[in-house]
């Protein structure tokens, strides 16, 4: 994108001084080539963040200080033209090895004058009006990638397609443009995907000026819509958003919204009984794809198991069963020498069994989040409701409920929420 929050990003995770900066690489696919290149290489952005006293009570009037952030993305992507509802635009580059647009160049790394290889995570920084169509083109650059097996295999950990603002139905818009752009010859992912959606933009920042973005302060809360909704996928844009956020230099960190989350934010604390695990183990390795490690699955699977011929022993017991003693508890009580490779064996892996024995019930209830993601929904509309909004549409309107709206007297073709209604005197 081309907003203050791709500048500001650029000057963040772009300054190579920075060592939590040197072993990732940043690429920029935009329209605005003149605000993004100079000269025809990546433009250097400086970045004045104000560092308040506190994130939760940011005032002039308290003590600040500023730091400043050299960087620049590693490499510019310039696609389609001006018209960002043309999502059929994209040229291929004949000059480039298998003939791939600019944008299937950001995402693919093939032909990009930087190492990163395929891209781990494609964030979206724009305004929402612009998310169904950049969804758009990612789905038709990515479907182009796939069929030509140039994304990677399931071997390798899913590529994250996301948003730093989940407002307007991020997931739904994503849905659509995956659906409306499959090719009929579409026979499924090479490797996985993943979308994420944030609450709240985490940054409130402004530029004036090409290469110059002011960072007046940063969101207290990152609360953050996962699909698929898993163990593993949280671990992994855990590990992505806290290096896209800083998380280790701001000490912020990431709250998962949906039926798994805190229980302060209305979830069953799922979430907090995974990043206990995963503290106790020390690190995320022999994670599966459904985020549990291999022993977790054979222990619970073994479980199952145990509790299964408990029940059969005691009910043998109970009725008298040929060979059954009522006054011997059941050997599989008692046995202290049961073998676990034995257990393990008897039953079998299977996908469906270990998904059911690995996820919890409220990842079952909501496998897509769509309950997180309708939270960072609601989080944009209930806008509407703000008094100086409702002042600034209804004040002097009919008393019927409609909205007069001159474009030419107001210069925007709609009511902008944000400027218009905050900037009405009658609102105060």
């Amino acid at each position: 994108g081309g907003s203050n929050g791709t500048s500001t990003l650029c000057a963040i995770l772009g300054d190579k001084s920075k060592p939590q900066n040197t072993n990732h690489t940043l690429r920029v696919a935009t329209r605005s080539s003149n605000k993004h290149l100079d000269n025809g290489s990546p433009r250097t952005w400086r970045c004045k963040e104000k560092k308040h006293l506190s994130d939760v009570v940011a005032a002039d009037f308290l003590p600040t200080r500023v730091i400043t952030h050299v960087g620049a993305p590693d490499s510019v992507f310039v696609y389609g033209n001006s018209n960002e509802n043309n999502t059929n635009d994209e040229k291929p580059n004949n000059n480039t090895p298998y003939n791939l647009s600019p944008l299937e160049q950001a995402i693919s790394g093939i032909s990009a004058p930087d190492n990163g290889g395929i891209a781990d995570i494609i964030i979206l920084v724009c305004p929402v009006s612009a998310h169904l169509s950049l969804l758009k083109r990612i789905a038709i650059a990515m479907y182009n990638l796939n069929s030509k097996h140039l994304l990677g295999t399931k071997t390798r950990p899913p590529i994250l397609i996301g948003t730093l603002y989940g407002a307007g139905g991020f997931d739904w818009m994503a849905r659509i443009a995956f659906t409306s752009q499959r090719p009929s010859n579409f026979n499924g992912w090479d490797r996985s995907l993943g979308l994420f959606g944030l609450k709240a933009f985490p940054y409130l920042t402004k530029s004036l000026q090409v290469g110059e973005v002011t960072l007046h302060g940063r969101f207290p809360q990152l609360q953050v819509a996962v699909t698929p909704s898993t163990p593993y996928m949280r671990h992994r844009a855990g590990l992505l958003l806290d290096r896209v956020l800083q998380n280790s230099t701001t000490g912020k960190s990431l709250e998962f919204l949906g039926l798994s989350s805190n229980e302060k934010l209305g979830g069953d604390g799922t979430v907090v009984e995974e990043s206990l695990v995963l503290q106790q183990n020390g690190s995320s390795s022999g994670l599966l794809g459904y985020g549990v490690g291999v022993e977790g699955v054979n222990s619970a699977r073994n479980a199952m198991l145990l509790a299964a011929q408990t029940h059969k022993s005691i009910k043998e017991a109970k009725e008298g069963s040929p060979g059954a003693s009522s006054t011997m508890p059941p050997t599989i009580l008692t046995s202290n020498n049961t073998n676990h490779q034995q257990l393990t064996n008897i039953t079998p892996s299977s996908p469906t069994l270990d998904l059911l024995l690995t996820h919890s019930l409220s990842d079952h209830a909501d496998p897509h989040s769509s309950l997180g993601f309708l939270t960072c929904t609601l989080n944009s509309t209930n806008q509407i409701l703000h008094p100086c909004i409702l002042v600034a549409l209804f004040g002097s309107g009919d008393k019927d409920g409609t909205i007069t709206w001159n474009p030419k007297k107001e210069g925007t073709a709609l009511p902008r929420f944000y400027a218009d209604g905050a900037a009405k005197p009658l609102a105060g």
